[in-house]
């Protein structure tokens, strides 16, 4: 996910390289605060391009960071 890479084999500077990423932070803190479907993340991340914002929500998905939920009411959802 990140251009960052510190020569370093532990889990601190690999969490350093995967949420170094601009707008990384953000989303976690976001999602921190509770499950949030796509259209709240990006109202709260003004400025952030939906494009950009998928990338880095399947990169943390993929990585296992932030995982999918369905909530039959409201549809999908990305949590912590």
């Amino acid at each position: 996910m990140s251009n960052l890479h510190y020569p370093q084999f532990c889990a601190l500077a690999r969490a350093a390289e995967f949420i170094g990423e601009r707008w990384t932070l953000l989303i976690i803190r976001e999602l921190l605060l509770g499950p949030k479907r796509f259209g709240d993340l990006q109202e709260h991340l003004d400025g952030m391009s939906p494009t950009l914002l998928t990338a880095r929500l399947t990169a943390l998905i993929d990585s296992n960071v932030v995982r999918r939920i369905h909530v039959a009411e409201a549809g999908e959802r990305a949590a912590l």
